[in-house]
């Protein structure tokens, strides 16, 4: 399957459906952990999100800004011919998501939003960049199975640290809701997320907001947890049964 975009990596074949689910990853992560979810989720085609200075982008510089990397990402997804998209967005890219999901309503031919999805982050106006402590947290978001790896886990470093400083730098401005439906998620040993935590991002959208807490699961939702995680996402970018058959544009 061939790249569309530099940013986007395809996961799974299209779908009769004209969707395709976006899936931003969290800090320091590439669109690597999302190829098993294009065996999970068979009503959109599965793309994950390939920040730049990663993975095979690895030369090219991090973007400055969260918003700007946001916008960068709207402006690829517009470009492509997708009648519906559905975002996903994991902790940092959480945050990367919504700003995507509010950049598209700003641009001429997007594509319709038919769902956001985020996971293990506050609710945009409760992030507080100031907070951050790169030094301290930046642990947090190296998965389980590289912790042994200590090469490895020194080359992810950078990366993450990049990543932070774009939620460090973020200021949430206020602005119209959405108006498509919202599913919320946090992992029952996250540590720091609960239902109260994250049932602000309500407020996001006008549309209906499912707000669910995944058993077992951290923040990184690691090991069987992602594999839960993608089922949920799946039932949540379902498409209604008046889009089933096929899209209904071009």
């Amino acid at each position: 399957m061939r790249e569309p975009t530099p940013s986007l990596v395809p996961w799974s074949a299209s779908t009769d459906t004209g969707t395709a689910l976006v899936c931003v990853p969290w800090a320091g992560a590439g669109a690597g952990p999302f190829r098993s979810w294009g065996r999970v989720v068979t009503t959109a085609a599965v793309h994950g999100v390939r920040i730049a200075g990663r993975e095979n982008r690895r030369h090219e510089p991090a973007p400055a800004t969260l918003c700007g990397l946001a916008a960068g990402l709207a402006a690829e997804l517009a470009a492509l011919p997708w009648p519906r998209v559905a975002l996903f967005g994991h902790c940092s890219g959480a945050l990367v998501a919504f700003e995507t999901a509010r950049a598209l309503r700003g641009l001429d031919r997007a594509p319709e939003l038919t769902a956001l999805i985020v996971a293990s982050q506050l609710p945009p106006a409760d992030v507080a960049g100031d907070s951050v402590d790169i030094d301290r947290d930046q642990d947090r978001y190296v998965p389980d199975e590289l912790r042994e790896e200590p090469e490895l886990v020194e080359l992810l470093r950078p990366v993450v640290a990049a990543d932070m400083r774009l939620v460090a730098g973020y200021r949430y401005a206020p602005a119209a809701p959405l108006t498509v439906p919202l599913t919320v998620l946090y992992g029952s040993a996250d540590g720091r997320l609960d239902r109260a935590a994250v049932d602000g991002w309500r407020h996001e959208t006008t549309a209906a907001t499912d707000v669910r807490e995944i058993a077992g699961a951290g923040h990184l939702f690691g090991g069987a947890a992602w594999h839960s995680l993608a089922e949920t996402v799946a039932a949540a970018v379902r498409p209604p049964a008046s889009q089933a058959h096929g899209p209904d544009r071009a």
